[in-house]
């Protein structure tokens, strides 16, 4: 998992190789079609020779006009030359990916935008490679799969509970900033909120945002090692903290230790004083649960920063299978 800077020099690395790869394909084609063609490769010596003797009568204080005037011609006659050969003027120029920089990466003296767009498919490939972020889109949120039968202590049938929540969810990710509020999904394995927290990542990521997943089991064992590990290069908590959304599934499935504890309360602490939101999902339902496994220092601010919604319905996994 790479920081935000980290994942920033990796776009740049891969368009600065793209740029080379552009580069290197026009010459290999540049030099194919001079071999084939004596003429086209005569024609572009001559247009050289007459750039380098622009250059030293400027240096030399010459007649400019003249020297332009034979840089002009030999422009002319390496283009006719070309023409001859069934080549365009554009035959031999690199073919950039990103038109508006030209693969170096910044324009008007910024990043250029297919920077942010190469890092998006970065992170993207970071969750995907640790979740089905590629199935669980708002689209592939079935509703119809909850049951339309009331459920008694919340007035209300579970498909019109999880229509509304997919409408919450989605205007969430329309709408979401700094501002936006940490999310906590509870409820029973299978109902749908590890699907519906990645839709709501895939549209944030989509947005233009850096966002993270990890399970909080993954996240304790990494940062475990990182801790013992100074030499480790894992930058887990760092990435973590600094993320403008992260997602830390399956609350409640991680190994408590001391170290555990102490890197949560960091990592929540630190989250909510930078205003970043979280998005939790746990299968624990009782809050009481979390207070005895977290300690009332990190319960509640896990619990107090966040907007609490609790998944009902059948075994989603089971329905599928």
């Amino acid at each position: 998992m790479r920081t935000k800077d980290e994942l920033f020099r990796a776009a740049q690395r891969e368009i600065a190789a793209q740029r080379q790869h552009a580069v290197m394909q026009a010459e290999t084609a540049r030099r194919a079609a001079y071999a084939a063609n004596p003429a086209l490769s005569a024609a572009d010596d001559a247009k050289m020779r007459a750039g380098l003797s622009l250059a030293r009568t400027a240096a030399l204080g010459g007649d400019m006009d003249a020297a332009r005037a034979a840089l002009e011609a030999a422009d002319k006659a390496a283009a006719e030359a070309a023409q001859a050969a069934g080549f365009s003027e554009e035959a031999f120029a690199p073919k950039f990916r990103c038109p508006l920089c030209q693969d170096t990466g910044m324009r008007g003296g910024v990043p250029c935008s297919c920077v942010a767009d190469v890092a998006r498919r970065l992170r993207r490939e970071e969750i995907n490679a640790a979740s089905p972020l590629g199935l669980c889109q708002f689209s592939t949120f079935d509703v119809n799969r909850y049951p339309d039968t009331l459920v008694p202590e919340f007035g209300v049938t579970a498909r019109a509970y999880m229509t509304k929540l997919l409408e919450l969810s989605k205007n969430y990710a329309a709408k979401f900033n700094s501002k936006s509020k940490n999310l906590l999904f509870m409820g029973r394995s299978g109902l749908g909120k590890t699907h519906l927290a990645l839709a709501i990542a895939d549209a944030v990521l989509e947005g233009g945002h850096d966002v993270l997943y990890t399970s909080s089991a993954a996240l304790a064992a990494r940062l475990g090692r990182e801790h013992f590990d100074y030499n480790s290069g894992d930058e887990w908590l760092t990435a973590c903290q600094e993320a403008d959304l992260l997602i830390m599934d399956d609350l409640g499935t991680e190994y408590i230790t001391p170290l555990t504890i102490s890197v949560l309360y960091e990592l929540i602490n630190t989250r909510m004083l930078t205003e970043r939101p979280t998005i939790y999902t746990t299968n624990i339902t009782d809050q009481s649960v979390f207070a005895a496994r977290y300690t009332e220092k990190v319960a509640s601010r896990m619990l107090g920063g966040c907007k609490m919604f609790m998944f009902m319905g059948d075994d989603q996994r089971m329905k599928q299978g």
